[in-house]
């Protein structure tokens, strides 16, 4: 009986405990949710104290611009988007000095609707804003001056924004200007449209930019004074007068500066200025139409030499730029000058009847790498302009198209005024096809000296198939048609106008050489030799052509002949018998 009653009581206990805890849980889970979504009652007088408890009051909140007198039905909120920024941002040093601040941050909130706001809004500490995206979430901005202004002079802080759209009204606007955010700073998911400058950076260190679109502003897409380790991916600025500019600040120059998969489209001006930075790197860039403006490029590299910061390294790989149907006719794509290193790489130009020159390399570049581009109805592919360049071009040859290669660190000119498939005569520090001055190139890559003509084929220009150059094709110096290089074997030969000194050891039986068509392109001297003793003949004879109208010349042990090709056939110069013979 006491057995039963123990049991049944027990089981009562167990429950009662069991349904406390549940309960309990189920009351603390409702809590954290509606902390979560900014439904728990935030104690506002403890806001931005200095306690420790602000950890636990802050992380989890949300700011809703409604909880602080923001209306739809208002014609300006910007007063209740600053008290929520207010009680979202931490005043406590003490909290700011932990590494992991940022997390203890609230959100503001700004739900679905269009929302208007007369006046900017401001802050020098660190809060994150978000809407409910850019479809959903309009901020329309009237005031002329800064919309979103976070900067503080003396501290570095952390910013996120996202999800929103900005709307322009005024042409002098700026939506969003950042001073000295730092760390995981970043804005993403974010329309800009309209005013003056869409995203303005004055000394920004390591922020990231992700996921926006900015278009319509009457002066810059982007503005950035010193955007150190900064990246922009996926973004897109149209129809703006200039798509982004890059400089210097006060402090300092960007360094480590970024782009990654970008669209600058349409503008007006150049699409992208860089000036003044240590440096730059872009990679799959899309620029079209920009320049729509006379005289005005897609891209401008320069800088003002003010002695303070110059361009360091400039650098683009996989960009693809094109005229598209609004860049202004005969343009130059690329300018670039007053920069230490230019590196242009696995480009694309297309002129799209647009274009008159892909790159222009002016002066003070010191060094200019161009390689593995491709060039689409373009005029000139590149002019180089300052003789000291120190030049690196495409390694390959490309059909209808005359480049140049590295040579001895000077300028080159590809004018393109024939399709062969050599460097053109006047390509060269000293080159120019027309006055007939002397070109100092390449031919197949190696150093070559060409011109002194007139532009004739037959007069020291640049045709390989007639020979007279001083140049190296194949890693061998050739002056007149002479090539100085000598085969030495024991085997049957075909010339391959590697060698003009061929001699045939015939000890181990009779051997031939066979002349090859290549030796008559170039109209060179061969001398061929039998050095063997053992009374075995050496026959020369052509693929193509007569020896002196003879089809085979035989030549007996230690005899020799110098041969000449006279356009028809192979002349014997000189024939060598020795004294035994």
């Amino acid at each position: 009986m006491k057995f039963s009653k123990l049991k049944k009581y027990g089981s009562v206990i167990l429950l009662s405990v069991t349904i406390g805890f549940s309960l309990a849980f189920i009351f603390f889970r409702i809590t954290d949710i509606k902390r979560t979504l900014g439904l728990y009652n935030i104690p506002y007088d403890k806001i931005n104290k200095t306690s420790q408890e602000h950890k636990d009051l802050i992380r989890p909140a949300i700011f809703n611009i409604e909880d602080f007198g923001g209306s739809l039905d208002s014609e300006d909120n910007s007063s209740a988007l600053q008290a929520a920024i207010d009680a979202a941002i931490i005043t406590s040093t003490e909290l700011r000095s932990d590494d992991k601040w940022d997390i203890y941050v609230g959100k503001v909130y700004i739900p679905a609707g269009h929302w208007r706001f007369e006046r900017g809004i401001s802050s020098d500490i660190g809060v994150e804003i978000i809407g409910d995206g850019v479809g959903k979430t309009y901020l329309d901005f009237t005031g002329s001056g800064i919309f979103m202004d976070f900067g503080s002079e003396n501290e570095k802080f952390d910013l996120k924004i996202k999800d929103l759209f900005i709307n322009q009204f005024d042409s002098n606007a700026t939506a969003i200007h950042l001073n000295q955010v730092n760390r995981n700073s970043g804005i993403s998911n974010i329309i800009i449209e309209g005013g003056g400058i869409g995203l303005s950076l004055l000394n920004c260190y390591t922020p990231s930019f992700d996921s926006f679109f900015i278009y319509n502003a009457s002066k810059y897409g982007i503005l950035g004074r010193n955007a150190t380790n900064t990246d922009f991916s996926n973004f897109k600025v149209e129809n703006c007068k200039v798509g982004a500019k890059f400089t210097n600040s006060d402090i300092n120059s960007s360094t480590g500066l970024k782009f990654f998969g970008g669209v600058i489209q349409g503008c007006y001006d150049e699409g992208l200025i860089l000036e003044d930075l240590t440096n730059f790197t872009s990679f799959s860039t899309f620029l079209e139409g920009n320049g729509r403006n006379q005289n005005k490029p897609q891209i401008k590299i320069t800088s003002d030499l003010n002695e303070k910061f110059d361009n360091d390294i400039i650098a683009f790989y996989s960009p693809f730029i094109t005229g598209g149907h609004s860049a202004h006719k005969d343009q130059n794509a690329v300018e670039v000058d007053n920069t230490y290193t230019f590196i242009f790489n696995e480009s694309f130009i297309r002129a799209n009847d647009r274009i008159l020159t892909g790159i222009k390399v002016g002066k003070n570049v010191i060094n200019a790498e161009i390689l593995n581009s491709k060039y689409s109805g373009v005029k000139q592919n590149f002019i180089i302009e300052d003789p000291t360049t120190n030049l690196v071009l495409d390694p390959k040859l490309r059909d209808g198209r005359g480049y140049g290669r590295q040579f001895l660190g000077l300028g080159s000119e590809s004018g393109k005024t024939n399709n062969r498939h050599y460097m053109e005569s006047y390509q060269g520090i000293f080159g120019n096809l027309k006055e007939g001055k002397i070109g100092i190139g390449t031919f197949n890559g190696k150093p070559s000296l060409q011109g002194f003509g007139n532009g004739s084929s037959y007069s020291l220009t640049t045709n390989p198939k007639i020979g007279d150059h001083i140049s190296a094709p194949n890693g061998i110096t050739e002056i007149s048609g002479i090539k100085f290089g000598t085969t030495i074997t024991s085997s049957n030969v075909k010339t391959d106008k590697k060698s003009r000194n061929i001699i045939v050891n015939t000890n181990e039986g009779k051997r031939s050489v066979t002349i090859s068509l290549t030796e008559e392109e170039i109209r060179r001297e061969l001398i061929i030799k039998n050095s063997g003793s053992n009374s075995n003949d050496l026959d020369v004879s052509s693929n193509s052509t007569n020896i002196e109208d003879k089809k085979v010349i035989r030549l007996r042990d230690g005899e020799a002949i110098t041969l000449i090709f006279d356009g028809d056939q192979w002349l014997i110069l000189s024939k060598f018998l020795p004294t035994n013979n």
